[in-house]
């Protein structure tokens, strides 16, 4: 009884992957698709200049905050037609560090507003809508605390606009501090994939893609036309773009243009970060999919979008299989020959061959060169075990997701390897959610562990390198997070 149930949700799961798999081959076939055929070009201003704010929502970013205020106040811009806003919600020295900046360079600070609320109602969201109504701009940019924009950043995206009907311009993020570690090349890896193939893909295709929540250009007309910034799911930036997409707004990606950033450098904030995004995803699935499927747009655009909001359906899945491995190997391991032990591993190649050369596409297109590519061959099963351990901070969000509307915008820690995660675990809910990911990522590498000692005494080699290495996935990342969860000794007086 227990045999067959396990092998029949073990083959519904990799049937899943499977799905989720395919979706990544049709990305790849999208994005190819796309580059053969002409590419927006990168022109400079030749026009008359419109009146742009620029947005930056801070909350608690004393590492960080100078250097934006650099960046953004040496944007290439006529003065009289050029809005700065600091939005900031901060509770800590932040404040005091922007006044400080502020007074000591009143002339880059003329037009720079430092905007403070009583209340961070509606988080980000809701710092953004504020500055709305404190600007009659007509395009508004939006920079994240840890962005660092060109001074050609407008001059570059704000032609894109000369179609009446172009709502927004993304450009691509870069991130500066790629090469600090392990941790971080590995996000590079993702996040790379996701702006070299996927949006450029989408956007090649005439697909629904999302403005990414900074280093991008709202049309104000757009913005208020979809219904403006809402607070009722926590990715905001993904919430709006599909709302303003359905009303017939026309978004722009420039690939081949980028606004470098920080990537977390902690795994904590690392995994808040993941949680946010997949649960924000999955509210906006919940909250846009039926009048999608509703509408008349076109079919192929109503396909992507499930996918494209339904993408964190695939850690369920992930972590369904990752607690099923170790029993579907010893049940099938006395069959060498039969149906279910060939099932596994035409499956996992398919999804985890999909999933590498998806990453080493988004790679190579990139630099054009081969030399993370190879680095991520040489990597590639520690990197699917992290991604696969990763899956249990994303399963958690994707039950919040269904269950919940909004929720706190919880920042990522910015300022490299200075930055706190303890910050972001200062909600004793929080600290216990991330507790309980953590014990569970514990258990599973436990069970491979003790499946890789089994399988290896009983002269299964192969099979007890495969459980190794995915043991090193989840108890790697469980051993990363645990110094954040620990309690913080007291200051003392």
């Amino acid at each position: 009884m227990v045999h067959n149930l396990v092998l029949a949700l073990y083959t519904v799961t990799l049937a899943g992957l499977a799905i989720f798999a395919l979706h990544r081959v049709k990305m790849l076939w999208l994005y190819l698709r796309a580059s053969w055929r002409k590419q927006p070009e990168l022109r400079p201003m030749t026009s008359g200049h419109p009146r742009v704010c620029v947005q930056c929502p801070l909350f608690n970013e004393p590492l960080v905050v100078e250097t934006l205020l650099e960046k953004v106040t040496a944007l290439r811009w006529p003065a009289h037609l050029l809005d700065i806003q600091v939005l900031d919600d901060s509770n800590d020295e932040t404040p005091a560090i922007i006044e400080r900046w502020l007074k000591a360079n009143p002339e880059r600070a003329a037009n720079v507003k430092h905007i403070r609320r009583t209340k961070r109602e509606g988080y980000k969201a809701g710092a953004l809508e504020h500055g709305m109504t404190l600007t009659q701009a007509e395009f508004v940019a939006v920079f994240d605390a840890d962005f660092q924009p060109e001074p050609d950043f407008l001059e570059i995206l704000i032609p894109h606009f000369a179609e009446a009907r172009v709502g927004v311009v993304q450009a691509r993020w870069e991130f500066a501090n790629r090469r600090a570690s392990l941790l971080t090349r590995f996000q590079g890896i993702f996040l790379d994939a996701h702006f070299i193939v996927e949006q450029a893909a989408r956007s090649g295709n005439g697909l629904f893609f999302n403005f990414n929540g900074t280093a991008g250009i709202w049309r104000r007309a757009a913005l208020e036309d979809a219904g403006g910034w809402s607070a009722d799911t926590v990715t905001e930036d993904l919430d709006a773009s599909y709302r303003a997409q359905r009303r017939g707004w026309k978004f722009v990606y420039l690939e081949h243009y980028s606004v470098p950033s920080e990537l977390p450098e902690r795994i904590t904030a690392f995994k808040s970060q993941q949680h946010r995004w997949t649960k924000g995803g999955i509210q906006v699935a919940r909250k846009q999919l039926g009048e999608i499927l509703r509408s008349d747009l076109p079919r192929r655009v109503k396909h992507e979008s499930i996918a494209h909001l339904g993408i964190g359906f695939v850690h369920p899945l992930l972590v369904t299989f990752s607690v099923l491995f170790v029993p579907y190997l010893y049940f099938v391991s006395g069959h060498p020959t039969g149906f279910w032990y060939f099932i596994n591993p035409l499956s996992v190649v398919l999804s985890a061959g999909a999933t590498v050369t998806f990453y080493i596409t988004g790679q190579y297109f990139l630099r054009k060169q081969w030399s993370e590519g190879f680095l991520l061959l040489f990597c590639a099963p520690l990197l699917l075990a992290f991604g696969l351990a990763m899956s249990v901070t994303c399963c958690v969000a994707v039950v919040e997701g269904l269950l919940t509307t909004g929720g706190e915008f919880v920042r990522t820690p910015k300022g490299g390897s200075a930055a706190k995660a303890g910050g972001l675990l200062t909600q004793m809910r929080s600290r216990s959610m991330f507790t309980a990911i953590t014990v569970i990522e514990i258990a599973i590498g436990l069970s491979m562990l003790g499946g890789a000692f089994y399988f290896q005494r009983n002269e299964m080699l192969a099979l007890a390198i495969v459980l190794l290495v995915k043991a090193a996935g989840f108890l790697g990342v469980a051993a990363l997070s645990t110094p954040d969860l620990l309690p913080r000794p007291a200051a003392r007086a």
